[in-house]
């Protein structure tokens, strides 16, 4: 009995060994013109998002993989060789079960390596780079001598991107002209939707009709894809939601696949956090989301909303640990990352409990979502409150009408014959600096100057390093305000960066 189970153990293991290899499939590489020693990575892509899955060591031009293929029985995969040498691009690896793939290179330019593998993606995909080999390999010499121009001047680096634009044109147009010869396939939907980005993005793209006549060929079915419905919101953007708008929603489906709607957690702030596992700096906020979810459980609701496709966000919500609202809309970037314009991630959206729209940025540093939440959450507990007498008004907490800084918030604005004292609270990232400029001024409604005189806890001109607690005061002080001033703008100048606060009411 004992041998029986033995043997059938056995053949149940061999079984499944013959199983797994018939599955594997092998990447080996024979390049020229190649440091010894340069590492290489071999990254599985899977929506816009790629994960390391492999690594080698090129000896002698040679390297080597070997993968199981995965459940769909087509990996997408991007071979990277880290060194000065290499442009900062990846060589596209199509694999299915079995496959003996072959990579040949001359060069660095790794790009345009040439990849024999049996995948009639790869096929297709070879097709495109060998239209446009030429441009290609020069275009990749250009992004190498660019990444080696450490000091050089501005006017050196705009020569060479120049250069390199006007290549991406030229390919952008040979590619459109064999898309419109060949058929849709997933690498023809791939090509659609990168020039669909371009359109969205590049203000000097002009080929918007063309790819609309590429969109228009799609069947139904085709058009109900991820893909085409992103390139749908490039060619036709939705109208989207800023600051002061009522939040846009959607269908959101947790991981058990139960809907919600952001209009379910109204009654509490809410923090709408974009993310993708992809993303370094969305992965480093995680711990500091979660300190805040405890900190302010009674009042904010934060909701992760992932980029990821289905199977990728499930597995990384598996591997972190995310103890809030965890949803997707399962669209990627075409759906509430559209309508929300999110260009970067990860980008962040406060909301009020009324589903007001308070603030949208982008970014992240550590500290700096526990600095926005208490910036604005603490803010809004603030009651405007006035306190007058013959010769003095004092203003505590006032509103205003627009700003382009959230680093600096109004506390107080003392009135007297004298000066006039604006007292401000200043929030940013711990340890980092800020700038009051000597040129501040207040501008009343009658378009009248009134000049800095003096200030108190910064001094204009020079860097102010905030402290560990990312917070800090300071009072300005500037020629006297009439006392009957019914509101004012605090302003640095007219550049772009300079701080603005419009329309300070000092009356209710």
């Amino acid at each position: 009995m004992i041998m029986k189970k033995l043997l059938l153990s056995s053949i149940f293991l061999l079984s499944s060994l013959v199983s797994q290899a018939q599955h594997e499939y092998t990447i080996k590489g024979e390049v020229k013109g190649v440091k010894d020693g340069t590492p290489a990575s071999l990254f599985l892509t899977d929506g816009r998002v790629g994960s390391v899955v492999a690594t080698d060591t090129i000896r002698n031009g040679t390297f080597f993989f070997k993968r199981n293929a995965g459940e769909s029985g087509l990996d997408h995969l991007s071979l990277m060789c880290h060194s000065a040498d290499f442009p900062p691009m990846a060589l596209d690896i199509y694999a299915i079960p079995d496959a003996q793939i072959k990579i040949t290179g001359a060069n660095s330019l790794i790009y345009t390596w040439k990849v024999d593998s049996p995948a009639k993606e790869q096929q297709e995909h070879n097709r495109f780079i060998e239209d446009s080999r030429d441009l290609w390999d020069e275009f990749q010499r250009l992004a190498v001598k660019e990444d080696g121009m450490r000091s050089a001047s501005e006017a050196e680096l705009n020569a060479i991107r120049t250069k390199t634009d006007s290549i991406l044109a030229i390919i952008s147009q040979r590619e459109l002209n064999l898309m419109k010869e060949v058929a849709i396939t997933n690498v023809w939907m791939e090509k659609l939707l990168r020039l669909s980005m371009s359109l969205k993005y590049n203000p000097k793209f002009t080929h918007r009709e063309e790819i609309l006549a590429l969109y228009d060929r799609l069947n139904e079915e085709q058009k109900s894809s991820i893909e085409a419905q992103e390139i749908k919101v490039n060619l036709f953007p939705p109208k989207t939601v800023k600051e002061g708008d009522d939040m846009a929603d959607a269908d959101l489906y947790d991981l058990n696949g139960k809907i919600h709607h952001l209009a379910d957690f109204k009654g509490k702030y809410i923090l709408l956090d974009f993310w993708s596992s992809g993303c370094g700096p969305c992965i480093m906020a995680l711990p500091e989301m979660k300190e805040l979810q405890e900190q302010y459980k009674d009042r904010l609701t934060i909701i992760s909303l992932s980029s990821d496709t289905q199977s990728r966000w499930k597995a990384a919500s598996a591997q972190h640990e995310m103890t809030w609202q965890n949803l997707s809309d399962l669209k990627q970037c075409a759906g509430l990352y559209a309508v929300y314009d999110v260009n970067g991630i990860p980008n962040y959206v406060l909301i009020s409990p009324e589903g007001k729209i308070m603030k949208m940025w982008s970014g992240y540093g550590e500290g700096s979502l526990k600095l926005k939440i208490r910036r604005y959450l603490d803010a809004a507990k603030r009651e405007m409150s006035i306190t007058q007498d013959a010769n003095k008004k004092i203003v505590n907490h006032p509103k205003f009408e627009s700003t382009n800084t959230d680093i600096l918030e109004v506390k107080q604005v003392e009135l007297t014959d004298t000066a006039t004292i604006v007292h401000f609270y200043a929030y940013y990232i711990p340890k980092y600096w800020i700038q009051v400029s000597k040129n501040a001024q207040l501008v009343d409604g009658m378009g009248a100057s009134y000049t800095l005189q003096k200030a108190d806890g910064i001094t204009p001109g020079e860097h102010f390093f905030l402290p560990e607690s990312g917070e800090a005061e300071f009072s300005l002080t500037f020629k006297p305000l009439p006392l009957e001033t019914k509101l004012f703008n605090f302003t640095e100048g007219t550049a772009q960066n300079d701080w603005q606060i419009n329309g300070i009411k000092l009356s209710k």
